[in-house]
């Protein structure tokens, strides 16, 4: 059975692959496909590129963004050498009519089914688990009336190195080609690394790795000049050499290097050939000997296609929901921890924003998606990213690896979102030894425990503090866009003085815990002091403001013709606590009247139409895009953190609902980006393309709708004295079910909502017994049946 089919695509019945119908999608719609290590992003076209360990440091394959014509990719060109015709297996570049297409997106493969006059033909691709190399697997069926005579080509333009080669002429005399008989391949190296190392000046050291595109089959010819390929003027959709019949074997150190090779296949009638290419780097042609033999037949590429399977499928398979809203079962269960984990923390790269790097606030927010799946990689993300945190609290905004270098912060979030996660961390594992481990400081020999990182953290924090007794805002708080509100440092932001609030809090209680109670009475003051600051300038009337510029002018406030309210404000004033009752309702009622619109809830209304220069690049945006008023996705998954703290059930859902992709992209023409996977924003009232996505894959928000989704709708979350069922739910739901991992135990939770009140514990069961309360201690039992009424 498909569900949620449009024109374009369904998902199939089990949920694991979105079937895309047609290659003319509103926009490309991509799947990313690496093992941490490797990677690839392909669309629906088969453009995209290919990387290791950074997708701008050490691209592989050349590509330049393009969403409207998506002309750069890696092809394979199908020539009928009886009548001349030639076509694509994933349509792009020659556009030939297929009479079939399908584009399967899955975990950790794609696969491109496509029939022309009888020539069907099936492209698997995918990343091995253990090797920096991709498989481009392709089976041809002649299902045709009589023999087919066929060549197969393929081609792609080496980078090896940055991506940043738009000055071509420049960067491809480093470039060297060679065809390897002994690995039946074009292999590739540079005499230059364009990045920021080694001893000798500015780019200065050689490409460490050799490219190499080899074939399982004999090759008819190789090719390693561009010109020699399309011919000179010509063209990806006509090359001269596919017309030709004939690749010149040109390779060497004075071309445009590309990797073309040519097989030739001729079929009977209903015979199937399967003819495998690879593309991979290695440090030696040793490495690359021994890595493509795991992979040379069809037993071996099937048999690790499915490892490829199983391994997500362990990954994806410790939560598991089942309610009434197909949709939260399909992007929670499977679609956004994918996107999560495949995009934002291995491959940190995507078709609208390639980046490479380390956000510290990004990744480390993105890791507790490992919560539920084995808390000790979250771990691993917490001691990374200590590592690039300054001896006086400091941190780098984002830093790239291979290099080590990065940028150092002057938003001053960056620094609490280290101890955010990790009391998430506890929460989930009760494990307090881990603030004993030793981690160094990014600039000095010197080293911390993870306790004096947090501690640093905060202690900066708190010297960032205006006059009034707020929190100053710097170069931005979490929201990068306002970058010039605070350079002066004089600028204050009222959202950042409930996360920090919040983090200070949540440490005094940590510290009550170790005993620390003289330190914890010190930081109660400060947040008392935070507090009453707070209550005394953050209120505006109706609402929150968002922030003050260095002159003192307010941003999100009543007295501001644009940009009169922001989302942020309002909702952390529930989360962190810092409101009173009454105040917090009014800021949400103000959440619902004025943001919450038909995507989720907007970042701010109305939007800027006129740069402010003192408030920084966000007001620069086209109005009603992105975080200049349109759904900033990150922060509207907050929104139903929010409204379900209130116990707000209706709009809870409501927030949620509006926001699924998979919901919107129903309306396909309208949205354009993805149904599969969470897009950075949508457009909002102020943009004449209002409701429609993009920056798709690239955003945090994946990792929060899981979280908040999870944690605050369904309520089944963590905490230190075990797991917390707590639901706010749609009063119509009948029932729902949720498996989930917790300390080493299965739980098995059903949630009965008889009376339709959708919130309220009423009883619960454990393995049959009656539990006292709605926090289920933790069990010695590997699986553990709970039974939960509302009422």
């Amino acid at each position: 059975m498909a569900h949620f089919e449009t024109k374009y695509g369904y998902f199939s019945n089990d949920g694991n692959e979105y079937i895309i119908k047609t290659p003319r999608t509103p926009k490309p719609w991509v799947n990313i496909l690496t093992n941490g290590s490797y990677g690839l992003v392909v669309s629906q076209t088969g453009g995209g590129f290919s990387w290791e360990t950074h997708s701008e440091f050490n691209r592989i394959t050349r590509w330049h963004q393009d969403l409207i014509q998506d002309n750069w990719g890696k092809y394979i060109y199908i020539k009928n050498n009886k009548t001349g015709e030639v076509w694509n297996p994933a349509w792009m570049p020659v556009k030939t009519e297929l009479d079939s297409y399908e584009c399967h997106i899955g975990f950790g493969y794609t696969i491109f089914k496509s029939s022309y006059k009888g020539i069907e033909i099936t492209l698997t691709l995918f990343v091995p688990n253990k090797h920096n190399l991709e498989i481009w697997d392709l089976l041809i069926e002649n299902k045709s009336a009589e023999v087919a005579d066929l060549s197969i080509f393929t081609y792609l333009e080496w980078v090896l190195g940055s991506s940043a080669d738009h000055h071509r002429e420049f960067h491809k005399t480093f470039l060297e080609t060679w065809f390897d008989e002994d690995i039946n391949a074009i292999t590739a190296t540079k005499r230059l690394w364009d990045i920021p190392l080694g001893d000798r000046g500015h780019w200065n050291i050689e490409y460490e790795y050799i490219g190499y595109f080899a074939a399982n089959q004999k090759v008819a010819g190789y090719e390693g000049d561009k010109e020699s390929f399309i011919g000179n003027y010509g063209s990806l959709q006509n090359p001269q050499a596919v017309k030709d019949s004939k690749l010149s074997g040109k390779t060497g150190k004075w071309n445009d290097s590309i990797a073309s090779l040519m097989v030739n296949a001729k079929l009977e009638v209903n015979e199937k050939k399967e003819i495998t290419f690879y593309l991979g780097i290695e440090k030696t042609k040793e490495a690359i000997h021994k890595t493509l033999a795991n992979y040379l037949t069809h037993e071996k590429i099937s048999e690790e296609l499915i490892k490829v399977k199983k391994n997500w499928q362990t990954i994806l398979g410790t939560l598991e929901i089942n309610t009434p809203d197909l949709a939260m079962n399909l992007s929670i269960n499977k679609w956004f921890r994918y996107q999560t984990i495949a995009c934002r923390l291995w491959g940190r790269t995507a078709y609208y924003q390639q980046s490479g790097a380390f956000g510290f606030r990004d990744q480390l927010q993105d890791s507790l998606t490992y919560l539920t799946i084995d808390p000790e990689l979250t771990l691993n993300q917490i001691r990374l990213h200590a590592r690039h945190q300054f001896e006086d609290g400091q941190v780098l905004h984002w830093w790239h690896p291979i290099t080590e270098t990065g940028l150092a912060t002057k938003m001053t979030d960056d620094l609490l979102w280290l101890p955010f996660v990790i009391f998430n961390y506890i929460d989930e594992t009760d494990n307090y030894d881990i603030l004993k481990i030793v981690e160094p400081f990014y600039d000095s020999s010197q080293s911390g425990t993870l306790f004096d990182h947090i501690k640093r953290a905060i202690d900066l924090v708190l010297t960032r503090i205006s006059e009034r007794g707020l929190t100053l805002i710097g170069a931005g708080d979490w929201n990068d866009g306002l970058s010039a509100v605070g350079l002066e440092m004089k600028g204050e932001s009222i959202w950042l003085t409930e996360f920090s609030y919040l983090i200070i809090t949540r440490f005094e209680k940590l510290l009550i815990k170790l005993n620390e109670v003289d330190l914890a009475k010190y930081y109660e003051l400060k947040a008392l002091e935070l507090k009453i600051s707070f209550d005394k300038y953050a209120w505006d009337g109706e609402w929150f403001s968002r922030a003050t510029k260095d002159n003192g002018d307010k941003i999100g406030s009543s007295d501001n013709v644009e940009g009169r309210i922001y989302l942020n404000p309002q909702i952390w004033s529930v989360i962190s606590g810092i409101a009173n009752s009454e105040k917090q309702k009014a800021a949400m009622k103000a959440v619902t009247d004025n943001l919450l619109k038909k995507n989720g809830t907007l970042l701010l209304y109305p939007a800027y139409s006129i740069p402010d220069k003192f408030i920084g690049y966000l007001s620069r945006y086209a109005p009603g895009r992105r975080e200049n008023g349109g759904v900033y996705t990150h922060a509207a998954t907050w929104s139903v953190w929010a409204y379900a703290l209130l116990k707000d059930n209706t709009n809870a859902y409501e927030a949620y609902k509006r926001l699924n992709p998979i919901l919107s992209g129903m309306n396909p023409d309208e949205y354009v980006a993805e149904p599969f996977v969470t897009p950075g924003n949508i457009d909002g009232p102020n943009s004449p393309n209002y409701g429609m996505g993009g920056w798709t894959w690239y955003t945090g928000s994946a990792a929060w709708f899981v979280k908040v989704t999870v944690d605050w709708i369904l309520g089944i979350r963590a905490s230190a004295e075990g797991l917390v069922i707590d639901p706010c739910i749609p009063p119509e739901w009948d029932f729902y079910t949720v498996r989930r991992l917790f300390r080493g135990t299965v739980y098995n939770i059903k949630v009965i909502n008889e009376k339709h009140v959708g919130k309220g514990v009423k009883l619960v069961f454990v393995n049959g017994n009656e539990h006292p309360g709605n926090i289920i201690s933790v069990q010695s039992e590997k699986i553990v049946e709970i039974e939960v009424h509302l009422g």
